[in-house]
């Protein structure tokens, strides 16, 4: 049975959207644009302007009335409640009362992307306990590579990410799904693969899932792995690994769309005209179309990428 599709009007929430890891997912957006103690090469979101770690309350009150708002009405069939958008959501002091107050409010399993670099912090571990799931990165095990690649704070290194990581997976008990990002030239080759392969040996989460670049980042020159390269470095990493495939949420259907809706969704992230078409249950030539208009209106842009045309918003997308 086919599922309404709802684009959210309220400023701290998204979709639901089509993950490939989340299925149908809500977004939560908890920091301001883009406010992260990284600034890493492949981030969709844009380049980092507002680089911190140090933790800051922002509009939890707002956030959760959306929220409650939202679960009060008809809404849509969901997968998760996802805490993440266009930052590092651990970074607001909110975070614990937003997910306590979520599992009260639905059954509806909620999940946290985070980059773990606040997971050396033994408060923001104990405010990600009540979490299902748990959605850390880990692009590599070399500290060249990961400053190379992630670019953190200076004085931020890999040794305290993992520690955080490794103190993170002895005290929670719910799943930790990590992520781990390959680039072409970058943290594929047999020595990082070697590093990593040992590193999440130790690490121990319950999934690891390999992705690669597939959308425009801050970085051009950061370029992806084919589908046949990523299968052989995640035969390479382990038996627990899996590539992320495209999202297998189904088709999502409405009866109408406005342009504000189109840009909304090309405002959180890059889309093709197949992903849009695929997400709002709308044939192709239709999305196509009304994609070529507002191109032509200046609303919108596209670049190539990887061979594809990706549409994004004209200022900037978000997610």
């Amino acid at each position: 049975m086919g599922v309404n599709w709802v684009v959210s009007e309220m400023s701290h929430l998204f979709g639901p959207v089509p993950s490939r890891r989340l299925g149908r997912s809500l977004g939560v957006d908890l920091v301001p644009r883009k406010t992260c103690p990284f600034n890493c090469i492949y981030c969709e979101v844009g380049p980092t302007t507002h680089s911190t770690l140090e933790r800051f309350h922002h509009q939890g009150g707002a956030i959760l009335q959306e929220l409650e708002e939202y679960l009060a009405g008809p809404g849509v069939g969901l997968d998760y409640i996802t805490l993440a958008g266009s930052g590092e959501p651990t970074l607001n002091r909110d975070l614990g009362v937003i997910i306590r107050r979520l599992k009260s409010l639905t059954a509806t399993p909620v999940a946290v992307l985070t980059n773990g670099a606040l997971l050396q912090d033994r408060e923001v571990r104990r405010e990600l306990a009540a979490a299902d799931v748990v959605l850390p990165s880990l692009d590599a095990a070399r500290e060249e590579t990961f400053q190379a690649i992630n670019r953190p704070l200076p004085g931020l290194g890999l040794e305290g990410l993992v520690h955080g990581l490794a103190a993170f997976r002895q005290e929670y008990r719910g799943q930790i799904w990590l992520e781990v990002l390959l680039l072409k030239g970058l943290n594929d080759g047999e020595a990082e693969l070697t590093a990593l392969h040992r590193l999440l040996a130790k690490l121990a989460p319950d999934k690891v899932q390999l992705n690669t670049s597939v959308r425009p980042g801050v970085e051009n020159w950061s370029r992806p792995l084919t589908r046949q390269e990523m299968a052989a470095a995640a035969a390479r990493l382990g038996p627990r690994v899996e590539v992320i495939a495209s999202s297998n949420g189904g088709t999502m259907t409405s009866a109408t769309f406005t342009d504000a809706d189109f840009v909304e969704m090309l405002s959180r992230r890059p889309m093709t005209a197949a992903d849009l078409a695929q997400a709002l249950g709308l044939p192709l030539p239709e999305v196509e179309e009304r994609l070529r208009r507002l191109r032509a209106e200046g609303r919108i842009s596209c670049d190539l990428y990887g061979e594809k045309e990706f549409y994004r918003h004209q200022s900037r997308a978000v997610f």
